[in-house]
């Protein structure tokens, strides 16, 4: 009898133990990274997490005043904050407004376009504390988990065609590009050499009529001298 009380006494136990392991109680850990400065507990993350690239989100950040369960939530907390977000060396000023579901947290709509990780910059006072850091956001990856069916060999076939053919499309415009300008530089070039042929010819002109009168001018003289010679005699 006693042993039976025991295996019940265990059994009962046992029961209690998997129902406070179950499924249900279990919750997600949240990405949501909380900083403390100060007084004040400033919590970011994405507003819906997962996060997949090419699908609207936002970032999120929340902000408290005290600690623990008692810290209260900050009302207009980032009027003198500048926030931007950063993907490797590329930076975005983002305007956050106040979440109708939440006090004390704001949001910002975006679509992260790239997978990888984004980073919050925050620079400026909440209330009168100073706050100048930078904290990494939950990694976004790509929405190709989430499509169904997967992409086919042939679509994929296909666009790498179309690549292709429009590569050469762009190589051939490029190419014809550079033969007009080159045929542009040759007119230029044959316009300049008419030219300077242009100008010498007109030099060489001046130039024989510069003779061709001094040469008259020499016959008219010696004309005159005969005839002042002849009229002596």
């Amino acid at each position: 009898m006693k042993t039976r009380i025991v295996t019940l006494a265990s059994a009962s136990l046992l029961i209690l133990l998997i129902f406070s392991i179950s499924p249900f109680d279990i919750k997600p850990a949240s990405a949501h990274k909380t900083t403390v400065f100060g007084n004040y507990l400033v919590t970011v993350g994405w507003q819906n997490e997962p996060t997949y690239a090419g699908l609207l989100n936002s970032p999120i950040v929340e902000v408290k005043k005290g600690s623990g369960d008692s810290a209260k939530p900050v009302i207009n907390a980032l009027a003198n904050m500048q926030i931007s977000i950063k993907y490797g060396s590329v930076t975005k000023q983002l305007d956050f407004v106040p979440d109708n579901t939440v006090d004390g947290q704001y949001v910002s709509p975006l679509i992260p376009t790239r997978v990888g990780t984004y980073s919050l910059i925050m620079k400026g006072t909440i209330e009168n504390q100073s706050i100048d850091t930078e904290i990494p956001l939950d990694d976004v990856a790509s929405v190709d988990t989430l499509n169904f069916p997967p992409s086919s060999s042939a679509d994929t076939s296909n666009i790498g065609q179309v690549s292709t053919i429009i590569n050469q499309l762009t190589s051939d415009i490029e190419e014809a590009k550079n033969n007009a300008n080159s045929a542009t530089q040759s007119v230029a070039n044959v316009g300049k050499s008419f030219q300077e042929v242009k100008d010498t010819t007109d030099k060489l002109y001046m130039i024989s009529m510069a003779g061709i009168g001094i040469g008259i001018a020499g016959i008219i003289i010696a004309v005159f001298a005969i005839s002042r010679k002849g009229e002596k005699i």
